[in-house]
């Protein structure tokens, strides 16, 4: 009976050590689950930021996409509207230079210049020399007043094909221009002497070189 009770004890025994073991390796499996579970709950909470922070660019997606289709269906009418400000511009500073408010110069939306007179519309080839050269700078001259963000102007023979009247009236008009830091005027015309604020003459000496006069 001692025999087979001290086997069943060493049988005992020798279960429970494997049991511990087995227990041991649980524990260790075990540690392992749990640090895989935190890995996952860090790529989960990962993942809700991601989707949170997709669902915030689906919808600046769409607001943009609204804004840009907003944008893209007014362009017309404000590229409309802006030049029916430039063409009363031009119109304003082309019955000034003309000396003659009768006279009419627009400006349409195919960037074309007529000059309508007595009913009938006439376009750019239409128009004599003075007139075309006249609506011409209007135009330039509506366009740097609406448009152009620089402070200087240049002017390269504005008074070609106009007679002294409208050549005088011209350099006064450009000696009204606001909104610009310096305007400058190249021309074989001294028209602009009496407006201009500082005036420089060039000259070809004998060998043939431009010089300075003054």
């Amino acid at each position: 009976q001692h025999q087979s009770t001290q086997q069943e004890h060493e049988d005992t025994h020798t279960q429970q050590t494997r049991l511990e073991a087995q227990l041991e390796g649980h524990h260790k499996q075990l540690g392992q689950f749990e640090e895989k579970i935190t890995e996952l709950q860090a790529v989960a909470a990962e993942l809700e930021s991601l989707e949170q922070e997709g669902e915030r660019l689906e919808e600046l997606h769409t607001v943009t996409k609204f804004i840009r289709q907003t944008i893209r269906d007014a362009g017309p009418e404000v590229t409309k509207r802006l030049v029916q400000v430039i063409s009363h511009k031009a119109d304003a500073f082309f019955a000034d230079i003309m000396s003659d408010h009768q006279q009419e110069v627009t400006w349409d939306e195919t960037y074309a210049i007529s000059g309508p007179r007595d009913g009938y519309e006439r376009d750019f080839q239409q128009l004599s020399g003075g007139e075309a050269m006249t609506a011409a700078l209007a135009v330039r001259l509506a366009l740097l007043q609406s448009m152009s963000a620089v402070d200087v102007a240049f002017f390269d023979e504005p008074t070609a094909n106009l007679d002294p009247e409208r050549r005088a009236s011209l350099a006064e008009q450009i000696a009204r221009i606001k909104g610009f830091s310096q305007l400058v005027v190249i021309s074989h015309d001294d028209t602009f002497e009496q407006d201009i604020g500082h005036v420089i003459h060039i000259t070809k000496n004998q060998q043939g070189y431009s010089q300075v006069v003054t």
